[in-house]
C-alpha cells in the first residue's frame, strides 16, 4: 500500500471539488488529452502568459485523465513557494506523506516508485529547480506522469511544450449572433452573471462587451478582473472607462494568489524573473503599435539584430511576446495590449519614453523614405504591403511628431502620401498631411505634401482643397527649381481640369508639364503627362489618337516595374479597344488591369476595373454577370468616399436598369449621379457621356413625361444611401431563353460538345481549335447562362434540347 495519508484509491481526491467550468477550450482539451495519454511524454508543461489561464485547463484536463491512472491525480500549488530548497517538501506534503521535511526528495522518490499517478505542479516559472527535480525523479518514477503550468518551459529533453493562447475573439464585423458565441464574450457573460443576477448581454452592451474583450486579447483572467465591475456598470460605461485598462483589472477574489488579484501583479510577477537587459527590450516594445520587425527594435535598441533576437527570445520563452511573421515571412514581434500598457508604465517610470519614442520616430521616417523610393518600381506590391502591416506604427510616430517635432511629422507623411492614395486611406491621409502642414512652415517636404494633399483631396472629389494645393506646390516648386514637382503639379492641375470637363485647360497644363517629365524621366506617381495626354483624347473622342500614347505609357511603366502605372495604362487602352470596336480585346486588357490592380491593393483602380467590366457586360446583354462588378465597385467607391467614383457607378447601373425595363430607377440612379459631379465639379466626357445619354433617352421612351420628372427630381434629392437601396431592388436574374440567344454558333457546339463530357483538349480537337480559344468559349457560355460549372453548363444544353 502507498503511504499516503489521504487514501489514493479516492482517484482525484487533490483536485478541487468544484472546478471552474471552461469557456470555449474544447480543442485545447482534446489535444491535451493525447498529450497525457502519450507514453512518450512524461512531462508535459502548459505555457502561457499570466492570466491566460493555465491553471484551470491543466486542473480540467488532469480531472479528464485521473480516471486513466490506478492512483489518481495531486496538485502541487508552488505560486506560493519562494524557495528552491522548500520545492520537495511541498510536493511531499501534497502527496500526503507523514513528516513531510524528513528526507523529503528521497521519500517522494521512494514512495512515487510504485505508483500510477498524474502529478500536477501549478505555477513552476519562478522555481528554477523544477526543471532538475523532475528530471532527477523521472529516471525512477516511469508510471507517473507530470503536468507542470508555467510561464517559462522547464528546457526537459522529455518536456513537451503546450502554448495555450486566449480565448478566441469575435471578428471586427461579426454579427449580434457571432459576438454572442465568441467564447471570450461568453466568459465575459458568466463573469458578469457571477456578480450580477439576471444579467443578459443584448444589443449595445453586446458590442460593448466585444470591444471590451478584444481590448484585453481575450485573456481570461483580464476578462474576470473586468467583468468584476459590472456589479455596478453596464457594460458600455464599463468600455468608456477603459483607458488606461490596468487601473481596471483589480478586485480578484481573496482565495487566489496575490500575483492573480491583479493585471499588473500577474505582469510583474513575470516582469521580475528576466534579466535587465530582458526587460529593457519589452519597455521598448511598448512604444510599437502592431509589433516590430527585429530590424526596426534592434535599430531603437541600437544593438546589433542578433544580440536583440537572443533577448527577445527570452521574452517569448517567458510567454511575454508573442512572434509571427509578416506575409513575406519577414518575423513580427508584438505584445498583449495589457503587457504592452505595463511594459509603457514602467518606460515612464524610468523616464525613458520621450527618448525612445523619438528614436521610433527617426526610425519610422528613415523606413518610409527607403520605401517611398520604391512604391513605384517592381518591388512596389511587397513595399506596399510593408507599409500596410507597419500602418500603426507610422500613425503613432505622426501623433508624437506633431506634438513634439512637427517638421519630422511633415517630412513624414509627405513620405507616406503614394501609400496612403494606392491603399486607399484617403481620409486619414489628408487629415495627417493637413495637420502637418498647418503645424509647421519648414520648407522641407513641403511640395511634396502640398503635391500629396491634393492628389487625395482630388481623388475625393474636392476639386477646390485639390487645386489650392496644387498651385502652391507649383509656387514651392518652382521658388525651389525642384523640376520633379514643377512637372508632378502641372501634371495634378491638367487631371484636375479633365475632370471637371475642361479639355483646353487640361490639354495647356499636360503639355507644359511634358517636356518637364521627360526631362525628369522619373516616376513620380499614379499617372504622368505622357499617359494623361492619351487619356485627354480617349475621353474626348478621339482614340485611334490615344492609343499610342497610352501604349508609350504602358511600356515606360513596364520598365520601370511601376505595377499601378500599368493598371492604368491597361484600364485605358482596354477602354479604347471598346471604342475601336475591338469587344474581345478590350474585356482582356480590362480583365489583365483588375488583376493587377488586386494584386497591388489599388483600391481606386479596382473600383474602376470593375466598373468599365460591369458596363461592358451590360452592353453585351449580360447583367448577371455585370451586377456582381457593378456592386462590388459601388461598395467599394462608397467606402472610400470617392465621389466621382460613386457617380460613375451609379450611372453604370442605371444603364443596368434600363436593360431589365426599370426605367424610373434608372432615372433615379443617373439623376443621383448627375447631382454627385455636379457638387463636386465633375463633368460628364464624351466617352461616358454617350452610355448615359442612351440609356436616358430609351427610359424616357417608356415613360411618360411627368414619371420622368419626378424620378429625376427624387434622384437629385435623395442620399447615397438611397440609392444603394435602389441599386438592391433591382431584379437581374438569369433569363434562360435570352441568354440561348446571344450564344453564337461556335458556343453553342462548345456546350454540345461539354454535354458530351470532352474535355477541353478533346472540344479543342474537334473543332480545330487552340485550347485556349475553347477556354475562352467555356467562359463566355458560363457567364452568358449564368452558371458557374461544365456540369451546369451540360445540365443546361440537356434540359434545352440541345445535346
Amino acid at each position: 500500500m502507498m503511504d499516503f495519508d489521504t487514501p489514493l484509491n479516492s482517484r482525484a481526491a487533490s483536485l478541487p471539488a468544484n472546478l471552474v467550468p471552461l469557456v470555449g477550450r474544447d480543442r485545447e482539451l482534446a489535444e491535451l488529452d493525447a498529450l497525457l495519454s502519450d507514453r512518450d511524454a512524461p512531462v508535459v508543461t502548459i505555457t502561457g502568459p499570466g492570466g491566460c489561464g493555465k491553471t484551470t485547463m491543466a486542473l480540467a484536463a488532469a480531472a479528464r485523465a485521473a480516471p486513466d491512472f490506478p492512483d489518481g491525480a495531486r496538485v502541487v500549488r508552488l505560486a506560493r513557494v519562494r524557495h528552491d530548497a522548500d520545492l520537495p517538501s511541498v510536493t511531499a506534503r501534497a502527496l500526503g506523506l507523514k513528516d513531510p521535511e524528513k528526507a523529503a526528495f528521497e521519500r517522494v522518490r521512494a514512495h512515487l516508485c510504485a505508483a500510477r499517478l498524474l502529478l500536477v505542479l501549478d505555477n513552476a516559472e519562478h522555481l528554477p529547480a523544477v526543471g532538475g527535480f523532475l528530471r532527477d525523479l523521472s529516471t525512477s518514477v516511469p508510471e507517473v506522469k507530470v503536468l507542470v503550468t508555467s510561464r517559462v518551459p522547464l528546457g526537459l529533453a522529455l518536456e513537451r511544450e503546450y502554448a495555450l493562447t486566449p480565448l478566441a475573439l469575435p471578428e471586427a464585423d461579426a454579427t449580434l449572433e457571432e459576438i454572442l458565441r465568441a467564447p471570450a464574450v461568453e466568459l465575459f457573460r458568466r463573469r458578469a452573471l457571477a456578480v450580477r443576477h439576471g444579467f443578459t448581454l443584448t444589443g449595445e452592451d453586446a458590442l460593448a462587451a466585444a470591444d471590451i474583450v478584444r481590448r484585453l486579447d481575450g485573456l481570461p483572467l483580464a476578462i474576470e478582473l473586468a467583468a468584476t465591475h459590472l456589479r455596478t456598470l453596464s457594460p458600455r460605461a464599463l468600455r468608456r472607462l477603459f483607458s488606461p485598462t490596468l487601473d481596471l483589472l483589480t478586485g480578484g477574489p481573496q482565495e487566489w494568489p496575490e500575483h492573480q488579484r491583479s493585471m499588473r501583479a500577474t505582469i510583474a510577477w513575470s516582469d521580475r524573473l528576466l534579466p535587465e537587459k530582458a526587460r529593457r527590450v519589452l519597455r521598448t516594445l511598448s512604444c510599437f503599435t502592431g509589433g516590430a520587425t527585429l530590424e526596426s527594435l534592434a535599430a531603437l535598441l541600437d544593438g546589433p539584430q542578433h544580440e536583440t533576437l537572443a533577448l527577445v527570445e527570452v521574452l517569448v520563452r517567458h510567454s511575454l511576446v508573442c512572434s509571427g511573421e509578416d506575409a513575406d515571412g519577414t518575423p513580427r514581434f508584438q505584445l498583449l495590449e495589457v503587457i504592452r500598457e505595463y511594459a509603457a508604465e514602467q518606460q515612464d517610470a524610468l523616464d525613458e519614453t520621450h527618448a525612445t519614442r523619438v528614436r521610433h520616430a527617426h526610425h519610422f521616417l528613415a523606413l518610409a523614405r527607403r520605401l517611398d523610393e520604391d512604391v513605384w518600381t517592381r518591388r512596389q506590391a511587397s513595399v506596399l504591403q510593408r507599409l500596410e502591416r507597419d500602418h500603426d506604427n507610422f500613425r503613432s510616430a505622426l501623433r508624437f511628431s506633431l506634438e513634439h517635432d512637427p517638421p519630422l511629422a511633415l517630412l513624414l507623411a509627405s513620405r507616406l502620401g503614394n501609400f496612403w492614395s494606392v491603399h486607399g486611406h484617403l481620409t486619414e491621409g489628408r487629415r495627417w498631411l493637413n495637420r502637418a502642414l498647418r503645424a509647421t512652415d519648414a520648407p522641407e517636404g513641403r511640395a511634396r505634401a502640398t503635391y500629396t494633399a491634393g492628389e487625395m483631396a482630388r481623388m475625393q472629389g474636392d476639386h477646390v482643397e485639390a487645386a489650392e494645393h496644387f498651385h502652391d506646390c507649383l509656387a514651392l516648386a518652382r521658388s525651389e527649381g525642384d523640376r520633379l514637382h514643377v512637372a508632378a503639379a502641372l501634371n495634378a492641375l491638367g487631371v484636375l481640369a479633365h475632370n471637371a470637363a475642361r479639355p483646353r485647360e487640361a490639354r495647356a497644363f499636360l503639355e507644359q508639364a511634358l517636356p518637364l517629365w521627360e526631362a525628369e524621366q522619373r516616376d513620380f506617381g499614379r499617372t504622368t503627362p505622357l499617359f494623361n495626354l492619351g487619356r485627354l483624347h480617349l475621353y474626348w473622342g478621339d482614340a485611334r489618337e490615344a492609343v499610342p500614347l497610352l501604349t508609350r505609357a504602358l511600356t515606360f511603366w513596364r520598365s520601370n516595374g511601376n505595377l499601378h502605372g500599368v493598371g492604368y495604362a491597361l484600364y485605358a487602352l482596354g477602354r479604347a479597344a471598346f471604342e475601336l470596336g475591338d469587344d474581345a480585346r478590350g474585356a482582356a486588357l480590362l480583365r489583365e488591369s483588375l488583376e493587377v490592380r488586386e494584386g497591388i491593393g489599388d483600391e481606386r483602380g479596382v473600383i474602376a476595373s470593375r466598373t468599365a467590366l460591369g458596363l461592358a457586360e451590360v452592353a453585351r446583354g449580360d447583367l448577371t454577370a455585370a451586377r456582381p462588378l457593378l456592386s462590388e465597385a459601388l461598395t467599394r467607391a462608397v467606402r472610400l468616399g470617392h465621389q466621382r467614383n460613386v457617380a460613375e457607378t451609379l450611372e453604370d447601373f442605371a444603364s443596368l436598369a434600363v436593360a431589365v425595363g426599370a426605367y424610373e430607377d434608372a432615372v433615379r440612379l443617373s439623376s443621383k449621379g448627375q447631382a454627385l459631379r455636379e457638387a463636386i465639379g465633375a463633368g460628364l466626357a464624351p466617352l461616358d457621356e454617350r452610355y448615359v445619354t442612351r440609356a436616358m433617352k430609351r427610359a424616357r421612351a417608356k415613360l411618360s413625361r411627368a414619371a420622368y420628372e419626378r424620378a429625376r427630381q427624387e434622384g437629385q434629392t435623395m442620399s447615397v444611401d438611397d440609392a444603394l437601396v435602389v441599386v438592391t431592388r433591382l431584379d437581374v436574374r438569369a433569363d434562360p431563353k435570352r441568354a440561348e440567344d446571344v450564344l453564337t454558333p461556335r458556343e453553342r457546339q462548345v456546350v454540345v460538345s461539354m454535354a458530351a463530357g470532352l474535355s477541353n483538349r478533346e472540344i479543342a480537337r474537334q473543332l480545330e481549335l487552340s485550347e485556349k480559344t475553347v477556354a475562352r468559349h467555356c467562359e463566355n457560355v458560363f457567364n452568358k447562362l449564368g452558371v458557374n460549372s461544365r456540369a451546369a453548363a451540360a445540365a443546361h444544353a440537356i434540359r434545352e434540347g440541345w445535346a
